[in-house]
Order: C-alpha cells, then sequence, then structure tokens
C-alpha cells in the first residue's frame, strides 16, 4: 500500500518536471538511529515514518534501524555495514543561541564524496514545534528528513526552495506549504542519484 502511494507520487514527480531526469525504480537505504534522549517510541516512529514519506518522492525507501534504550545491542553495537548511514537525535550543546537555530547538522566527508553522520537537536525541534503550533512529530520527521538529503547528496550546500532549503521561517511553519515540505525537483533527483551511488559503493566494499 505504502509503496503503491509512492509510486504514484514518482510519477507526478516525473510528469510535472520532464526537465529533471526521470527517477526510476526503488533504492533501499539503511540508516541506524541512535536516540539518546529517551523519546518516546511512537513518536520516534511516527517522525520516522514522516521521514520516509518525503524520501519516497526520490524513490528511496529507507530501513530504520533503531538504537535507543532497550534496543538489541548486537545490532546497534555492531560496526555500521558498508552504505549503512546514521543519524543522532540529541538534546543539544547547553549554547544559548541568537536568531536562527540549527534544527541539526550533518557530517559529509568531502574527500570521500559521501556523507557519514547526521544529528538532530530534539530540544530545538521541540521549542520551535510550540512557538509555532505545528506537530512536533511531523518537524521532527522534516528535519531527519532534511539531514538525511544532505548525507544522500553528499554535500551541505542548500536549495532556495523545497525541504532543502536554508532556513524555516516561523511563517512558512505556521502556513505549512506542502510545497515547503517537499524536496524541489532537482534536490529529489540528486537524493536518488546519491542514494544509487551509496548502494553501488556498498555493493563494492561488501565484495572485499
Amino acid at each position: 500500500m505504502f509503496r503503491s502511494i509512492a509510486w504514484s507520487l514518482v510519477t507526478l514527480f516525473v510528469t510535472t518536471n520532464s526537465a529533471i531526469a526521470a527517477v526510476i525504480g526503488w533504492t533501499d537505504v539503511t540508516v541506524r538511529v541512535y536516540d539518546v534522549t529517551a523519546l518516546d517510541g511512537h513518536a520516534r516512529q511516527s517522525a520516522l515514518d514522516r521521514a520516509n514519506t518525503a524520501l519516497a518522492a526520490a524513490s528511496v525507501m529507507i530501513t530504520w534501524r533503531v538504537c535507543s534504550a532497550g534496543a538489541h545491542a548486537s545490532a546497534c553495537d555492531a560496526r555500521p555495514a558498508p552504505g549503512e548511514l546514521a543519524i543522532r537525535i540529541v538534546h543539544p550543546p547547553g549554547v544559548t543561541q541568537q536568531g536562527s537555530v540549527r534544527l541539526g547538522d550533518a557530517f559529509v566527508d568531502s574527500y570521500a564524496g559521501r556523507g557519514v553522520l547526521a544529528t538532530i537537536y530534539l530540544d530545538r525541534v521541540f521549542q520551535l514545534a510550540k512557538e509555532t503550533g505545528v506537530d512536533s512529530n511531523t518537524l521532527l520527521g522534516n528535519a531527519i528528513a532534511h539531514e538525511l538529503g544532505h548525507l544522500l547528496m553528499a554535500t551541505n550546500v542548500h536549495g532556495p526552495v523545497g525541504l532543502m532549503r536554508a532556513f524555516w521561517s516561523l511563517d512558512e511553519m505556521r502556513h505549512t506549504r506542502a510545497t515547503d515540505w517537499t524536496f524541489a525537483p532537482k534536490d529529489a533527483n540528486a537524493i536518488h542519484l546519491g542514494a544509487e551511488a551509496n548502494r553501488l559503493r556498498a555493493g563494492t566494499l561488501g565484495t572485499n
């Protein structure tokens, strides 16, 4: 059912954006989620589902491997598999920031040309959700999707519109225009290509 809906989104994406290369086929990406915040499991899953929905428009399907209190130690203590990405959900450092506040960061290895680790600052997500009246799980999912976008595209460069834009204003948060919370066609295409490169890299490394 989910894939059928997602395919409809991809069909719409390709039909309405003929200038962008068509996204063909699904690419699976495994993401290890290290949650050290004791976030409610249902809230975390709701956020991950939202992130998966956003990335489905790029024909990318995420398999989440959640590592939190009570998680299987063998699955979380093992060395990440080739091509496996990681994201941390943490409390932010105790530093007061003025003006715009980062909801997360992504570490990209520019030398290797690949994303390594993304971090989400949960307290900042909750505070912004409270200020704007938006659903905190949805906002968390959008932040996760944004940072994974950086990892999959292997760049910290932002786009001018859509989910990969650098700044999310309070006005944009409150009005929740659909185009603000989906990947722009160019970004969706780049994310898919990055996921494919990640998959091929994982296959190559896995044969060593």
